[in-house]
């Protein structure tokens, strides 16, 4: 289980390669969300999401011996793109294997940074195990998305600016897809500040985590169905799971109708554009599955901004 400490070394180890992202005060929000509205919005990275700082703090830990033997991932997009970046940077090949159905904006930000890429099914398991097998059969050094420690606290590290930013927050509520980037938030946020509520959001289409805790165990979904594409793992990772038993307050569900109209809601009130995966948190304020109060200082986590121009469309039409 990752510690406090790790975030604060991974914070250290990423921060010159990263862009601090602003927490934005957004009054325009609050009548319609219900509380005091800040906006973490990671779409600002320079992959325009906030998985390039867990997989930069997994690359810049690697030996040169390691490097040298290429990295490899199996993700549905920003996580992909993340690596292809720091692969990009630091001189290595990179092979990403990803879904079918990709988001297309997150297959040509992979391709923009010289990745190469493999088309594997649709489910998780499908290009984890592809990913599994490059490591066997090429000794490739796999960054994986969410099941590693050191992705984990580069992940949370984003929190740590959050409470610099905000000390007095009420709560941070972030989307959940593998796991890594809530574990890595609830361990800075209790670390830090553990009077903070820690709050986690999944698609009801993949509710990996929700049902885990429901049953007390890591479970593994039939099948995924959500328009949240950086969400669509369909199981739980135990270590993940650990550390969300441990460290997370609360987990709520929402229907993807709900993650539509936070989208909109966002480009229309706010001015700012988040993929459906990224507007999770805002969509269970609007929808009143998580419960604020007016004087709340709510964090949403904006996790990314790469989002399919074509579903923006149909939202704006």
């Amino acid at each position: 289980m990752i510690e406090y400490r790790d975030v604060q070394a991974a914070q250290a180890r990423i921060a010159p390669h990263i862009v601090r992202t602003p927490l934005l005060r957004v009054p325009a929000l609050d009548e319609a969300l219900g509380c005091q509205v800040y906006l973490k919005h990671e779409g600002f990275q320079t992959i325009g999401a906030f998985k390039l700082r867990g997989a930069l703090n997994k690359a810049l830990s690697l030996s040169e011996e390691e490097l040298g033997r290429g990295l490899v991932c199996a993700s549905s997009g920003n996580h992909a793109q993340g690596v292809a970046y720091a692969a990009h940077k630091l001189g290595a090949q990179a092979v990403i294997v990803m879904p079918t159905n990709a988001n297309p904006v997150k297959l040509a930000g992979v391709k923009r940074w010289g990745g190469q890429v493999e088309l594997v099914g649709t489910l998780s398991s499908q290009r984890e195990e592809r990913a599994a097998q490059l490591v066997r059969e090429r000794g490739m050094v796999e960054i994986h998305p969410y099941a590693d420690p050191l992705v984990a606290a580069g992940q949370g590290t984003l929190a740590l600016e959050v409470l610099e930013d905000l000390p007095d927050a009420s709560l941070i509520a972030a989307p959940i897809g593998g796991g890594g980037l809530i574990s890595g938030i609830a361990t800075a946020v209790k670390g830090a500040a553990p009077q903070v509520r820690t709050v986690g959001v999944e698609p009801a289409g993949a509710p990996r985590y929700t049902r885990s805790r429901a049953e007390g165990r890591p479970v593994q979904l039939e099948s995924v169905q959500t328009i949240a594409d950086g969400t669509r793992t369909d199981h739980a990772n135990p270590d993940n799971f650990a550390v969300i038993q441990a460290r997370v307050d609360e987990l709520y569900t929402v229907e993807d109708r709900w993650i539509e109209e936070a989208m909109r809601l966002l480009m229309t009130a706010a001015k700012v554009v988040a993929e459906p995966s990224s507007a999770l948190p805002v969509a269970a304020a609007l929808c009143g599955a998580l419960p604020v109060r007016p004087e709340d200082k709510a964090v949403f986590v904006l996790s990314g901004g790469n989002a399919d121009p074509a579903l923006l469309a149909r939202l704006l039409a």
